[in-house]
Order: structure tokens, then C-alpha cells, then sequence
């Protein structure tokens, strides 16, 4: 009798052992935050722990994803990955601990249709085995009518696509203008807004404000919780360092006797101008500004590319705070860290040039860049070309490979220096190049080039080129072509069509499209500024 008794507990115990959780809540809401509209947030109650398994059909894919691995016998978590106009199928798995599962029953949930004004991406290439997994994020810089006005004013979403070119999440806010987002390593966005009130917003993949930061020294409309930070201006880039502070692209002006008042004369004649430089400061999340390298104090202020006389890019910021117009010195774009040096390289395409600065001692280490018009003692910091080495101009987007190579998106803008002539428009070309640097023996070598042997394309402003980490492939963000019908390099102005592209290539010479997504519609124009491949929604 004992040891049948002994078998009975053992069956209990077992068949215990094979029960799965019970549910005893399920909910599926709409994202309350307006700004991100194709989520939705799941709330799953069990009466034990459990991982949670989401599966979502609607109608023409169907797929599954594990936002976590945490057991839990409550789960709220949102939803990311639906396609706009769909109904959704929607199913929640809970796993115990053993293994038992139980599926829930059908939710439904309906995510709206795209604004009016947004793009429809539209794939050309694609080649799914040889892509860099995962999802791309970018931000539209703006929408144009067919009369070459924007429209709607502040028109600027971060957007995310599948590889199919499907929007997949969206983030829109009131008011201003999404500008350089890239995810973080906490699995929020930070960007940055361009113009307007200025500063630096974070928010979560729900489009929840988590903090944001304002420059005392120009801004406008401060949002109330700001943190103020104490220089002039956010710009175009930034980066988190080790440490979790951020280094920042600012600006001051400075009045500089005997300047230019012309960048085509060699003969005009000079007179005092405020010149507009970049600062970089080191920033600490509570807004407190560590440190400034100033480039008025680093390169030579009286060396000037073409542009460096732009009016109009800083009239909006510093219009109210100095008399006169404002020159565009420097123009810097984009900045990285070196954490093997403790250094940063940043690039200034209204010099032409990119620079790699100590940030120990603040001392400039080299320039990559043309050699003209660079006095002593500056002409020492330049990089001596080794090989077939083609400079870059009015460049965007330095950054790294993990060959400790540099890449660069080289827009091509004029090819020359002052006073010399500007190469025409119809044979202008831009490109995505990789330059190798030796600092021990400051040299330079260009390793690899797409365009425009592969492709020839111009696009004068905006642009991206990353390293993709598993295939080795290179993405490009073709920021803003402008073609006439025959799709010839055309100038602004009625019947010139303003589009975009992002290209991924094999990173091999010649390169290999394996990817191609294009925003280009008869009756809008469209630019992006950058984009990220990102591996996947859920950080």
C-alpha cells in the first residue's frame, strides 16, 4: 500500500508540474502619447511567473517577438513593429519556469493610417540574405511642395522602416522638428530640435519626454522642465561619453578685424566681421558644462573654404544677439570619440577639412584635408596623402569602422578652394569614402570609395555613411539629390525635383547594392539628414 501511495503523490506532483499559467487578466490599449501612434501597450496578469511571448498577424505577415526575458506574473509592456492601416491579430504566451505554456485568445487592435503628409517609402533593391539585419531609423529634414515651399511648417518625423521600406513606428511631435535621433544605450532616443527653441530631448520608444536640455545663450520658447545648459547653441551632433556625459557641438561669434567680405575676389576688400565658430563642450546630464574646446582658439581664423561667408544659416539664432550679419566660419557636422586616446574627430565642411583634437591638453593632433591655403603653424597638423587620395568637400558624418579606419560622407560641393573655380554643376559628384590615418607617420591613405565609378549621384547638403558590424556593409544616406526630368544635377527652383535615398553597399571594391529605399514623389520633395540601422525595436 506504501509504495502505491508513494506513485499516487508522484502522479499528483507531475501533473501539477505540467499545468500551464493561468491568466487571469489580459488588456490591449492604444499608446496614450499621440506622438508614437502604431503602438500599443499589453497588460498580461498569470497566477505565477512566466516569460511573455507576443505573435501578431495582420493579414499579410505574421510574426513573433520576447521583449524580455524576465519571469513576471504581471506584464505591461508596449508593442512595436505594426505597419499603419492594419488590423492585428494579436496572441500573448506565458512560459513557466518548467516550460508550460498557455496562449491567449485573440485581441484585436487597429493602427491608423499614415498622416496625409508623410512619405511612402518605396524599395528598389533588395537582398535580405545580404543585408545587415534589423530596422532603420531616420529623420525626414522636411517636405516640399511642388512651388519648392515646406509644407506643412515643422514637418520633421522620426520614422522607423522594415526592409520592405514599411513604416513600422513613428515619432511626430507638435511644434518642432525632430533633428539627429539615434537610439541610446539605455534604449531611448535623444535629438536634437533644429531651429526653433533649440536644445536636446530624450524620450522612450512610446515618445514619453524623459528629460531635455536648452542653451541659454540663443534659445527661444524654453519648454517648462528644461535643464539649462550654459552655452550658446546645440547643433547638428553629439555623443555619449564612458563617463555619461555627452560632448556637444555648440558656437560662439567673435569679431574678427580685417576678414573676408568675399570668398570668389581675392582682391575685395576686408573689414571687421563677426565669424561664427564651433565650440565643444562637455556636458553632464544635469546640464552642467565641464569643459569648452573653442576652434576660434585652435584653428587659424583667417583660413576660409567656400561657404565659410554663409549669412543665413546662423540669422535665426544670433540675429537677436549681435548687431550685423553673422559668417559661417566652420560649420562643424558631426563629432566622435577616440576612447583610446581620449581625443575627438569632428568634421568641418566649411573648411573643408576634418580635425582630431586632444582632449587632454586641447591641442589639434592632425587635419585630413585639402592642403590649400593652411599657414604655419597649422600646416604642420596636415595629413600627407599616400596613394590615390581624393579630398572631401562640404563633407558630413565622419565616423568609425572596426578597422580604425575613418568613413565620410563627401558631399562634393565645389571641389576647390577660394579663389579657385568651382567644378560645374552638371559634373559634380558626391560619394561615401574611407581614409586611413597613421599618426605616427601622419599620413593618409584612401582605402575605399562608393561613387562615382559605382554611381554617380550629387547631392549638395545633408548625408550618412555608417559601418554595419555584422556583414561589414556600409549604409548611406543620400540626403537630398536634386534632378531635373532626365534625372541630370539640377539647381533649386521650379521643375527641379528635391529627393532622398538610403543605400546600403557590400564593402568591397566595386561595392554591391544590396539595398535601396528612396523617398521621391512627382508632387513632394523630401531630404533625410541621417539614418541608423538599428538590430531591432526592442532595445
Amino acid at each position: 500500500m506504501r509504495s502505491i501511495f508513494l506513485v499516487l503523490i508522484a502522479f499528483v506532483v507531475t501533473a501539477c508540474d505540467s499545468s500551464p499559467p493561468a491568466i487571469s487578466d489580459i488588456g490591449l490599449e492604444p499608446n496614450p502619447n499621440p506622438t508614437v501612434p502604431l503602438a500599443a501597450i499589453l497588460t498580461v496578469a498569470t497566477d505565477e511567473p512566466a516569460t511573455l511571448t507576443i505573435s501578431i498577424d495582420d493579414g499579410e505577415r505574421q510574426w513573433s517577438m520576447t521583449p524580455s526575458d524576465e519571469m513576471s506574473a504581471m506584464h505591461e509592456v508596449p508593442i512595436f513593429g505594426m505597419r499603419a492601416g492594419r488590423d492585428n491579430t494579436i496572441t500573448a504566451t506565458l512560459t513557466d519556469a518548467k516550460g508550460n505554456a498557455m496562449t491567449s485568445g485573440p485581441l484585436m487592435f487597429a493602427t491608423p493610417p499614415l498622416p496625409e503628409a508623410f512619405p511612402t517609402p518605396r524599395v528598389t533593391v533588395r537582398n535580405a540574405d545580404a543585408m545587415e539585419p534589423g530596422v532603420t531609423l531616420f529623420n525626414v529634414n522636411g517636405r516640399w511642395g511642388p512651388d519648392g515651399k515646406a509644407t506643412p511648417a515643422n514637418f520633421a518625423p522620426a520614422i522607423i522602416v522594415d526592409d520592405e521600406g514599411e513604416i513600422i513606428w513613428y515619432y511626430f511631435p507638435d511644434g518642432h522638428k525632430v533633428h539627429d535621433i539615434r537610439r541610446m544605450p539605455n534604449g531611448n532616443f535623444i535629438y536634437e530640435i533644429w531651429p526653433g527653441t533649440g536644445g536636446m530631448v530624450e524620450i522612450d520608444m512610446l515618445g514619453n519626454i524623459q528629460r531635455r536640455w536648452h542653451f541659454t545663450g540663443t534659445a527661444k520658447d524654453i519648454a517648462e522642465g528644461s535643464i539649462p545648459v550654459e552655452t550658446d547653441t546645440f547643433h547638428h551632433d553629439f555623443v555619449e561619453l564612458p563617463n555619461g556625459n555627452f560632448l556637444l557641438l555648440s558656437s560662439e561669434n567673435r569679431v574678427v578685424d580685417n576678414w573676408y567680405t568675399s570668398e570668389t575676389e581675392a582682391m575685395a576688400p576686408r573689414a571687421p566681421g563677426n565669424v561664427i565658430g564651433d565650440v565643444i563642450i562637455e556636458m553632464t546630464p544635469e546640464g552642467d558644462v565641464l569643459r569648452e574646446w573653442k576652434l576660434h582658439d585652435i584653428l587659424d581664423p583667417y583660413r576660409i573654404a567656400y561657404q565659410s561667408l554663409r549669412k543665413n544659416f546662423w540669422s535665426g539664432h544670433y540675429g537677436d544677439v549681435v548687431e550685423g550679419e553673422v559668417n559661417d566660419w566652420t560649420h562643424g557636422n558631426a563629432i566622435i570619440y577616440e576612447e583610446h586616446d581620449n581625443s575627438f574627430v569632428m568634421s568641418l565642411p566649411y573648411q573643408d577639412a576634418v580635425i582630431k583634437i586632444s582632449m587632454d591638453t586641447g591641442e589639434l593632433v592632425w587635419i585630413l584635408g585639402n592642403h590649400d591655403n593652411w599657414r604655419d603653424p597649422w600646416k604642420e597638423k596636415l595629413l600627407t596623402p599616400v596613394g590615390d587620395v581624393e579630398w572631401a568637400y562640404k563633407h558630413h558624418a565622419v565616423s568609425h569602422t572596426e578597422n580604425g579606419t575613418y568613413l565620410l560622407y563627401d558631399n562634393g560641393v565645389a571641389r576647390s578652394s577660394p579663389f579657385d573655380d568651382k567644378i560645374p554643376l552638371e559634373e559634380s559628384y558626391t560619394r561615401a569614402v574611407e581614409y586611413s590615418v597613421n599618426e605616427e607617420t601622419m599620413e593618409v591613405s584612401q582605402v575605399w570609395t562608393y561613387g562615382p565609378d559605382d554611381e554617380r549621384f550629387f547631392a549638395r547638403y545633408l548625408g550618412d555613411v555608417d559601418w554595419q558590424p555584422q556583414t561589414d556593409n556600409i549604409l548611406i544616406t543620400i540626403g537630398a539629390q536634386e534632378t531635373d526630368a532626365d534625372g541630370n544635377n539640377a539647381a533649386p527652383g521650379p521643375g527641379t525635383q528635391r529627393w532622398a535615398r538610403l543605400v546600403e553597399v557590400t564593402h568591397e571594391q566595386p561595392a554591391q547594392k544590396v539595398w535601396e529605399m528612396r523617398l521621391q514623389e512627382d508632387n513632394s520633395g523630401w531630404s533625410i539628414y541621417r539614418a541608423e540601422r538599428l538590430p531591432n525595436l526592442y532595445p
